[in-house]
């Protein structure tokens, strides 16, 4: 399971120590659980690769096990941490890939080989040309 990342907002988080770091947005996104199958929307205050920071507006039982569908993510699976009013921590199951959350995940580098040309203009690709030079 991941870390819980707590609110600056609550009153205890001066004593929280977390080294992840957390993002400051405002998105929807849906949980799903064995109370709310159909889905609740929520909306997420902030995102960290363990877990988010969300306001729903009916209560859910804490430790119980969610679903939160993320923007740009395939459904994340998590544990209700906390429930305070109308907020709530979701740690989850799995650290998620806030690059892709984002939609900034870096393109895929195409490879790319080096020409090299032998004596008789025949061109020689890198890696024939590291098999050549190792022998």
């Amino acid at each position: 399971m991941g870390k819980i990342v707590r609110s600056p907002e609550q009153p205890e988080a001066a004593k929280f120590q977390t080294s992840e770091l957390r993002y400051s947005v405002m998105v929807k996104g849906r949980l799903f659980n064995d109370d709310f199958p159909e889905g609740l929307s929520l909306r997420i205050l902030n995102i960290s690769e363990g877990g988010i920071l969300a306001v729903i507006p009916y209560g859910v039982r804490v430790y119980s096990e969610v679903t939160v569908e993320l923007r740009n993510l395939p459904p994340v699976t998590g544990r209700i941490a906390w429930c305070r009013k109308d907020r709530i921590g979701v740690a989850f199951d799995e650290r998620i890939d806030l690059e892709r959350f984002f939609g900034r995940q870096k393109p895929a580098v195409p490879e790319r080989a080096l020409h090299v040309f032998d004596a008789d203009d025949t061109v020689i690709r890198s890696e024939p040309l590291i098999r050549k030079l190792n022998g």
